[in-house]
């Protein structure tokens, strides 16, 4: 426990496209995406700004784990359009991932069937995309490796 009530808290913060500056509290520099285990003392209003040069800033208040997406600026349609399937990707597979290693478990389910709407697999292809889905799950350490692993087999482009 450390002042004002807050616990002093590490967290990992990740960012696609990775080298965003990391302020705390929209002044202090922390570093460069990717940080791994950074000692953070939590407060009620503490938040944290990403940014980089080209992408829009990035406000969050402190969680214990960060991966943000930023937004380029001023993107072109093609463009905004990839930035959404990939933020659908990294959603399922990140904030789902205990409800698409439940459905993935089993083979089916609504995490599932929107991960493979997402990720666009045929509907004839989709048993073989699920068992690869499991291997990967299988293979990842943390809901990012898997994440990661989801965008790179699947050829979703994480960089813009």
């Amino acid at each position: 426990m450390s002042g004002k009530g807050g616990l002093d808290q590490k967290i990992r913060i990740t960012s696609d496209p990775p080298g965003a500056q990391v302020f705390l509290m929209g002044s202090i520099p922390l570093g460069e995406t990717p940080l791994l285990d950074v000692t953070i003392e939590r407060a009620p209003h503490t938040f944290l700004i990403l940014k980089k040069e080209g992408y829009e800033d990035h406000n969050l208040l402190l969680k214990h784990h960060y991966h943000v997406v930023l937004n380029p600026r001023k993107p072109s349609r093609e463009k905004r359009e990839q930035v959404t399937r990939m933020k659908t990707v990294r959603n399922l597979t990140l904030i789902g991932y205990q409800e698409v290693q439940q459905n993935l478990a089993v083979g089916q389910g609504e995490y599932l069937a929107s991960l493979l709407a997402t990720l666009r697999v045929p509907e004839s292809e989709q048993g073989n995309a699920i068992r690869q889905l499991q291997a990967l799950m299988a293979d990842s350490a943390d809901p990012l490796d898997f994440s990661d692993k989801v965008l790179d087999h699947f050829h979703v482009p994480r960089f813009w």
